[in-house]
């Protein structure tokens, strides 16, 4: 009830009925406001000819009809983020639960964007949308989302979406949307029927009603993460884990910190058939089908996911890359621990190998240990070094590279390794090697990516190399490389996922 209203209730018996013998019932609902002034909302309610049965549940219900003042006075509060909707493409319905809008400039001109998205949208990622926009470019925001696009007169002039492996960016076309600006928010809606023909078939139905961030304004940036223990949790997981359309039962997860990446503190999970708990290196180990199936991700504070391995029994090929099509949802790293889940928004295809990827999980997480932490920026003396090596790598390895051209299918120990390599181990089931080397992170993957290029691999992709990891992607022929290099025990771990070599003893 409000401060401001009284709400008295009084139940007497009615004999004046057509059944006096049955009795009856007169329920009186009266409000008044302090100071005895009589209320302009006073109501007198009679209700005749009720059995006991069904007076007691009207009673139930007379409490949420005396606290209709209340609901009344907070009728015209409003939430800051309010936004839900669906996005179709290619076939499957993503939902949008959360909204944003903010003032931008495209083109030199000033328009109003409003996001709605499957997860929260941050400052960082705001700021990166702006600076794209302003330069011409197309922002993206953390899938499924979509981007309406108006003018400051409320015109809806063009949308942008992205969901799985599609990206679309289109004009107004046979969708329509309507957006109003009052008071410091913006609502409206917008949809488009689902347009089944084409190569990607998409459709949309969203309304939102948002506070918007005028030009200047920013979101607050995340409050930082209070260092902490893990949190005493039981881990977990459920859900789908498909190779080639055969369910692998991950019954296993951990978090793990792990060596920053772009300058960002960074997590791994680890999920697995089998146990994995007392394991030193479980994300090493598990991509090697050590535990059965296995999944391991890595990825940042906010959920972005950089790094993917698929371990699954049913594979041919088992062991690979494959970051594009999996995604998290209502990622969250809080209080000692992670909770989320992972989607391939249906099955996927890598190398003619299908997966499919649908997980519930949380698992404990404590603070990040010293060595995993963002270290300072390193200085450029560093790189220098790291050129020369790069320059040494090439001149040795073209002094004794031989003047015929590669054989058509490479075996696997003729491969081009560090010129420290030990510890090799080759395995053929799964056609992967590991070896260690005695060089940084950087360091071995220059010396990698100079005798890979002798032996004439080709970049595959661009590389993602700082001082705390390493993915180099190599093609030769019909051969294919993904490599990935980690700092360990003041040198590095590399290991190579191979396909197309020959594996036969030499």
């Amino acid at each position: 009830m409000s401060a401001s209203h009284l709400t008295n209730v009084v139940a007497t018996p009615l004999f004046a009925t057509a059944n006096p013998s049955g009795g009856g019932w007169g329920v009186c609902i009266f409000g008044a406001r302090h100071e005895r002034r009589t209320a302009p909302w006073l109501q007198r309610v009679r209700i005749y000819e009720m059995a006991s049965k069904k007076f007691i549940s009207l009673l139930a219900g007379i409490a949420v009809i005396a606290g209709a003042p209340m609901l009344f006075a907070q009728h015209g509060a409003k939430p800051a983020n309010a936004g839900e909707g669906t996005l179709m493409v290619g076939g499957k319905n993503y939902s949008l639960t959360r909204a944003l809008a903010y003032e931008t400039t495209i083109n030199d001109e000033e328009v109003i964007a409003v996001v709605l998205s499957g997860q929260a949208i941050s400052s960082e990622k705001l700021k990166e949308a702006r600076e794209a926009e302003k330069e011409g470019q197309q922002s993206d925001f953390k899938r499924p989302y979509i981007r309406l696009e108006f003018t400051k007169a409320g015109e809806f002039k063009h949308w942008n979406a992205g969901a799985g492996g599609t990206q679309l960016s289109r004009g107004s076309g046979n969708a329509t949307g309507e957006l109003k600006l009052q008071d410091g928010r913006v609502s409206g809606k917008a949809s488009q029927p689902n347009e089944t023909e084409g190569m990607f078939p998409s459709g949309f139905d969203v309304h939102f009603d948002v506070a918007l961030l005028r030009a200047g304004e920013s979101l607050p940036a995340a409050a930082a993460k209070k260092p902490g223990p893990a949190a005493n949790v039981k881990p977990s997981v459920t859900g789908v884990f498909k190779g080639n359309g055969k369910e692998a039962k991950l019954a296993h997860v951990s978090a793990h910190w792990r060596e920053p990446f772009n300058d960002k503190p960074s997590m791994v999970l680890v999920f697995t058939e089998r146990d994995h708990s007392k394991d030193e290196k479980p994300d090493f180990d598990a991509g090697f089908g050590k535990f059965g199936s296995a999944l391991i991700i890595s990825l940042h504070e906010d959920g972005d996911i950089f790094g993917c391995e698929v371990a699954h029994t049913a594979h041919k090929k088992q062991g690979f890359s494959s970051v594009g099509r999996i995604r998290t949802n209502n990622f969250e790293f809080a209080d000692g621990k992670v909770q989320g889940e992972l989607t391939t928004d249906g099955q996927a295809e890598v190398f003619g190998e299908t997966w499919e990827v649908n997980l519930k999980f949380v698992a404990p997480l404590g603070e990040i240990p010293k060595e995993f932490q963002v270290a300072e920026a390193k200085r450029p003396e560093e790189d220098t070094t790291e050129k020369s090596a790069t320059s040494e790598a090439m001149t040795e390895l073209s002094e004794k590279a031989a003047s015929k051209p590669a054989k058509d299918q490479l075996n696997v120990k003729a491969l081009a390794l560090t010129k420290d390599a030990s510890d090799i181990d080759y395995k053929g089931l799964v056609e992967q090697l590991a070896f260690k080397s005695k060089g940084n992170v950087k360091s071995v993957c220059a010396e990698l990516s100079a005798n890979l290029k002798v032996q004439g691999w080709t970049k595959e992709d661009s590389d993602l190399i700082t001082p705390a990891s390493g993915i180099l992607k190599r093609k030769r022929g019909d051969a294919a490389l993904t490599i990935f290099v980690k700092p360990e025990r003041g040198g590095s771990e590399i290991k190579m996922m191979t396909e197309g070599l020959a594996w036969d003893e030499k």
